[in-house]
């Protein structure tokens, strides 16, 4: 190559002059139009022209002249179209060499500068031309077309990205997104991205978002949607990971405001059930309940006590495969949560027409139980009633009134000794305390640890039990298809459990066998009863309408509406909804607790040892009950049962994370 040559060379996308003062072989040493010195490749070389001049120019001379060249060829680039120019030679099929491009368009006498411009036209060329072995080609139109199409979406995807990095940056610093569909589009990615992260399906989209609008933070989506008002802080995303129903329909709704509403609804037990207005029940629920599904009743008799066991009918107001019903279905159970409660009816019917409101008349399923003294069950019936609550009382005011009411002292008497039977059967008592969780407006956390081992709550509970039981005998003796809760014995033998300490109860109730939905009645092993099911709370739990509808079928002398295939099709629903409800329980309930330490980081607690691992130990918090784990710390070790002082370090409760320390 002769020396004192104007070149022209790619640097990133853009194309610029040089100056060639020395031939290297390989490289070629330029002054750039940017007045830099540079060696240079010559595979990045697009155009060569003859220069001697520019040695005799001094160098601020030689650069100005460079710039003077780049700006003619741009202004000559401009005029070129290459669309019809290709549209010229497309149906020849040949390969061109640039200078010859630059005749047909320019006609003969072409100048170095047409040809350059033109070469940088073609090189920036997105459709019409590929370059191959030192020749250009046209592409084929198919070929045109499609690169055309992809341009396109490729300008509206950076059109869409700038868009979207917009209104994001703008709700990142506090203001409203006004476009209604860009608005509704960017709640969505960034829901999608909060709740299921990198699994989500819009999760590489918003990503690329919210890297345009340089906003990174895996924990940015979350709050954006608090600054847009779509989340609250405290916002429960377990609910959409497992897609729990959280509002009913508006069908259903009408459904239930239209069955509340009708004074006369038919009544297809009426010709069985027995008026029990008369006779004096009590419901006995927490301070906070809103739905009440049992009621209790006690008579003194020749023999002993009659107990009644009183539970709210909803299975008379809509039968199997409505609206109603199939909405409860899905739901399983009611969920009750820290903050909230989902109920599995809709309230207008769980907390009015189906609730036992003191003072209200009610359609119920009825237990009547002979008991002796001793607690033996002598003989029960059981049949479709109608009951008037005379009195509503709280956990709290039985147990106060206990030593002032004989009523109340007798029933607690008589479950104690149901218990006492049931024990002895084989049945054991593990029962944890409960964890109540309080939230005010600021955002403040309350936990309180309630015993419910109280007299009232244990009356209840025996009360329920036997309930239960008995309506699992029934369906046993007369052959009917149900479903039956089951449990085998423990894989180990318990331990003895001393006072109530907190150790020996998480070892047992580990020991413990799952409690299993069966077709086939078999032994409850934890409650020490040979069959048992659920029926005391139809308004919370889609089961106990199952066995309330075949119980009043048998009952009425009607056939069951349930086949033992039919059983098996509706557990393949409501096993799932129950799995669901559970894990969404726990992970709440860690959630809040979380948040309450992270109100407290610094704080020391006490921390009782479960297990030892070789790397780490499993905790239980007992001030809250609240399990967790810790690195093993170096050269001290503790033994499982033992209570240490931790340190509280940290805790995200979105995040699911709690770093605690050794004291």
């Amino acid at each position: 190559m002769d020396n004192y040559q104007v070149v022209e060379f790619f640097e990133g996308r853009k194309i610029y002059c040089a100056f060639v003062g020395d031939d290297r072989g390989d490289r070629l040493h330029v002054i750039t139009e940017q007045n830099r010195e540079v060696n240079l490749p010559r595979k990045r070389l697009i155009h060569t022209t003859p220069w001697s001049a520019g040695a005799e120019l001094s160098r601020h001379e030689l650069v100005e002249h460079l710039k003077a060249i780049g700006r003619r060829r741009e202004a000559l680039k401009q005029e070129i179209n290459l669309e019809e120019l290709w549209e010229l030679l497309v149906d020849e099929a040949e390969d061109y060499i640039i200078a010859d491009l630059a005749r047909l368009w320019y006609g003969d006498g072409v100048t170095s500068d047409q040809i350059a411009a033109l070469g940088r036209a073609l090189y920036e060329d997105r459709f019409f031309f590929r370059y191959k072995g030192g020749l250009w080609q046209p592409h084929p139109p198919e070929v045109v077309a499609n690169l055309k199409e992809h341009y396109r979406r490729e300008l509206e995807r950076r059109q869409e990205m700038e868009t979207a990095a917009v209104w994001l940056k703008s709700a990142w610093e506090g203001q409203d997104i006004t476009d209604p569909a860009w608005k509704q589009r960017l709640v969505e990615v960034l829901r999608d991205m909060a709740v299921y992260g990198s699994a989500g399906e819009l999760y590489e989209l918003g990503k690329a978002y919210l890297e345009e609008a340089k906003l990174g933070k895996p924990d940015t989506p979350f709050k954006l949607l608090l600054k847009l008002g779509v989340f609250v802080p405290d916002e429960n995303l377990d609910l959409y990971r497992y897609e729990a129903p959280q509002e009913f329909s508006p069908e259903v709704q009408d459904a239930a405001l239209r069955l509340s509403t009708r004074p006369d609804h038919p009544d297809p037990y009426a010709s069985r059930r027995v008026d029990l207005t008369d006779l004096k029940t009590f419901t006995i629920d927490g301070e906070r309940t809103r739905d009440f599904d049992d009621a209790l009743s006690l008579e003194r008799t020749p023999q002993g006590w009659r107990l009644g066991v009183h539970i709210t009918d909803v299975t008379s107001y809509y039968p199997p495969g409505d609206l109603l019903d199939l909405s409860a279905l899905e739901r399983g159970t009611s969920l009750y949560l820290p903050e909230r409660r989902i109920p599995m009816l809709p309230e207008t019917l769980s907390e009015n027409t189906f609730s036992l409101l003191a003072q209200e008349t009610r359609r119920a399923l009825s237990f009547l139980v002979n008991v002796s003294e001793a607690g033996e069950i002598l003989d029960y019936t059981l049949f479709p009633s109608l009951i008037r609550v005379h009195q509503r009382l709280t956990y709290h005011e039985v147990d106060f009134r206990m030593g002032q009411e004989e009523n109340l002292a007798a029933l607690h008497r008589l479950t104690i000794r149901l218990r006492e039977r049931r024990l002895r059967h084989g049945g054991v008592q593990l029962q944890f305390p409960d964890v109540l969780i309080y939230t005010d407006a600021q955002g403040d956390v309350r936990v309180e640890i309630e015993d419910t081992e109280t007299p009232s709550h244990e009356m209840v509970s025996e009360a329920m039990i036997l309930a239960n039981y008995l309506g699992a005998h029934y369906l046993s003796e007369a052959g009917l298809p149900a479903l039956y809760r089951s449990q085998a014995p423990p894989r180990e033998e318990l331990a003895p459990v001393e006072g109530k300490s907190l150790f020996q109860l998480w070892q047992n109730r580990r020991r413990l066998s799952r409690v299993l939905l069966e077709l086939e009645p078999q032994p409850h092993w934890g409650l020490g009863l040979p069959v048992y099911t659920t029926l005391s709370s139809p308004i919370r739990r889609y089961l106990d309408v199952i066995i309330h509808r075949q119980i009043l079928a048998a009952l009425s002398e009607q056939p069951p509406p349930y086949s033992t295939k039919d059983l098996e099709v509706v557990l393949s629903t409501l096993e799932p909804a129950l799995r669901r409800a559970a894990i969404l329980k726990t992970r709440r309930l860690r959630y809040w607790l979380l948040k309450y330490l992270s109100q407290r980081l610094g704080q020391k607690l006490p921390a009782l040892v479960l297990e030892h691992h070789p790397n780490r130990y499993r905790l239980l918090l007992p001030d809250i009950l609240l399990e967790t784990e810790m690195p093993a710390p170096s050269g001290r070790q503790f033994n499982p049962g033992e209570t240490i002082l931790i340190r509280l370090d940290r805790a995200i409760p979105q995040e699911d994370v709690l770093k605690i320390s050794l004291v």
